[in-house]
């Protein structure tokens, strides 16, 4: 049940994240905001282009189709905000559902129609949407967000059964108290713990500065581990490295698996059959040579394995005495190294960027670049909303700066785009490294603000419902490109890339270049999207090629021009003798 302690909490909570997006400039707008970081770890950049709300959105407010880390999951939202606690005991309006169930009929039956029933944000996610059915094993994940109670029973029901014949859906209710919850969650506490190992099952090792340990435990070892103290029936998040943003239970392909390897009269071959968990931890000891010793563990994260680790815990909870007999992997590394931990954690899961990004943020270059940004009057922040108490304009996020290099600097504005967890994982060194100078990143960064001014003022009048301009909806993906073909103007034109004032003036001539291009691309392929067209490597080739031939053009141009001034016949002038 919410409470006026929830209700203010996340008060407070939307009124801090007014102005960290585009789009995040009331509470209201806030809470949306925080909803998709909360649940999906999403930037705030990926947050404004998530958005359809207004005018013609057909119940759905938000798109995002997530396809990091090979997924191919399509998310719907429906965001509900009041200003008033009192509002709060109310149940997320059921209304809603019809909306989206016409929606979702609407999508999976690929109706044409949806073009002049919605907004072009909209329409362009649902293009999107059609593209990702087309790729493997797609998914739905629906999600009815509201700071007051969740729909009533009936109706969670009902739509559940609606989508039950579609297959490959879930339906998430996030309320007023589960969303504070997660405010909690997102703390990660010290976990301590002690894990018993099946007899003499295991192996250790020493090299250096970090110790390992393999070894097998019973399923209910890693149970216990992940089980919530205050609450056993469910799992406590904190446990995770990579923290647990949905967990879709027996609908996910992987998880259904495990789930049935787990309760079937085979589960005596899960062992064999699965890869185990992946543990890290600041000290662990126990007593060697002892049959099934206890190992005591301080500080300890599951790093890998966190579908396993999910899985086998909602199987106990269906039957615990088929469980009994799951034995599970383990893999312990004890180490105080952040560099080592890191690059365990990355070889082992392919982290979300957030998480491999806190792994980085005491690197020494990391502690150079805030020193050097603070002498200058910039805040760096090595961790995400490290500085939220400053003004937006003196903030420089890492992660955002990254990508922006990535784009400009390192030539891949794709990666930028479509996978910006590397900035964090194999390209880090090549981002960040002592030849790096602020100018380096702040840049790009600014040059990369600027066309995102120009893609606010897009959205905005989208979603006031005003008339856009359908050969600029580019903007909403192709940032990157844009900044990409910006780096690429001033290296043909002989211009220092890190003069932010000269590079900014070749900024029109790079979108008009990659307007042209899309445009042409749109008339030659019916089934063209921005967000494909965005995500191919090859794309950066065809704008050098059309940088190229607009400079060989000019460059014929004016010695035509020349040629031509030279050949022109001169005036006779008549003299007076």
């Amino acid at each position: 049940m919410a409470t006026l302690l929830d209700w203010n909490a996340l008060t407070h909570k939307c009124k801090s994240y007014i102005g960290e997006s585009d789009y995040a400039t009331t509470e209201k707008r806030a809470f949306s905001h925080i909803a998709l970081e909360y649940l999906l770890s999403l930037s705030p950049e990926e947050i404004t282009d998530s958005i359809t709300d207004g005018p013609n959105d057909r119940g759905v407010d938000g798109v995002f189709i997530d396809d990091r880390d090979d997924k191919n999951v399509i998310h719907l939202f429906q965001f509900k905000h009041t200003p008033k606690f009192s509002k709060a005991k109310n149940h997320f309006p059921s209304s809603e559902i019809d909306k989206i169930l016409s929606f979702c009929s609407d999508v999976l039956n690929e109706n044409d129609g949806m073009k002049d029933t919605c907004n072009p944000a909209l329409w362009k996610k649902v293009q999107d949407i059609w593209a990702a059915l087309e790729r493997r094993d797609p998914s739905f994940c629906i999600h009815f967000c509201g700071n007051m109670r969740s729909m009533v029973e009936t109706q969670q029901d009902r739509i559940n059964t609606a989508v039950a014949e579609y297959g490959s859906f879930s339906v998430f209710h996030h309320s007023l108290d589960s969303i504070v919850q997660m405010f909690l969650d997102k703390k990660r506490a010290q976990i301590d713990a002690t894990m018993q190992v099946v007899d003499k099952n295991y192996f250790e090792r020493t090299d250096g500065n970090i110790r390992g340990l393999i070894a097998t435990f019973e399923a209910t070892e890693i149970i216990n581990l992940i089980a919530d103290p205050d609450d056993p029936t469910k799992v406590r998040p904190e446990a995770f490295n990579d923290n647990v943003r949905i967990y879709l239970t027996q609908k996910n392909n992987v998880n259904k698996k495990i789930f049935a390897t787990a309760l079937s009269d085979k589960n005596s071959e899960f062992w064999y059959l699965n890869n185990g968990i992946t543990l890290t931890c600041d000290t662990f000891s126990y007593q060697p040579g002892k049959r099934s010793p206890k190992i005591a563990l301080t500080n300890v994260q599951i790093v890998n394995g966190g579908q396993t680790s999910n899985a086998l815990f909602e199987a106990h909870r269906k039957e615990p005495d088929k469980v009994q007999d799951v034995l599970v992997l383990g893999r312990i590394y004890e180490t105080r190294t952040r560099d080592i931990t890191s690059e365990i954690a990355e070889a082992t899961n392919s982290q979300t960027p957030i998480n491999t990004r806190d792994l980085h943020s005491n690197d020494e270059v990391q502690k150079k670049l805030e020193e050097s940004f603070l002498d200058q009057g910039f805040f760096y922040e090595r961790k995400a909303r490290q500085h939220a108490d400053q003004p937006k304009k003196k903030r420089v996020d890492a992660l955002a700066a990254g990508q922006a290099l990535l784009a400009y600097s390192l030539c891949l504005p794709e990666v930028a785009k479509k996978d910006r967890a590397r900035v964090f994982r194999d390209l880090y060194d090549s981002v960040f490294n002592n030849e790096r100078t602020t100018q380096h990143l702040l840049v790009p960064l600014r040059l990369y603000e600027e066309i995102q001014g120009q893609k606010r003022e897009l959205q905005k009048k989208i979603r006031k419902g005003e008339k856009v301009d359908p050969s600029l909806l580019f903007l909403i993906d192709g940032g990157y490109h844009v900044l990409f073909a910006v780096h690429e103007l001033c290296e043909t034109r002989a211009i220092d890339p890190y003069d932010l004032a000269k590079a900014g003036k070749s900024i029109p001539s790079a979108m008009k270049l990659i307007k042209d291009l899309v445009t042409a691309e749109m008339e030659a392929d019916e089934a063209f999207t921005t967000n494909r067209y965005f995500k191919d490597a090859k794309t950066k080739a065809r704008i050098q090629r059309a940088i190229a031939a607009k400079t060989d053009g000019d460059k014929t141009s004016a010695r035509t021009s020349a040629s031509t001034a030279r050949r022109k016949p001169r005036k006779r002038v008549s003299r007076r003798r």
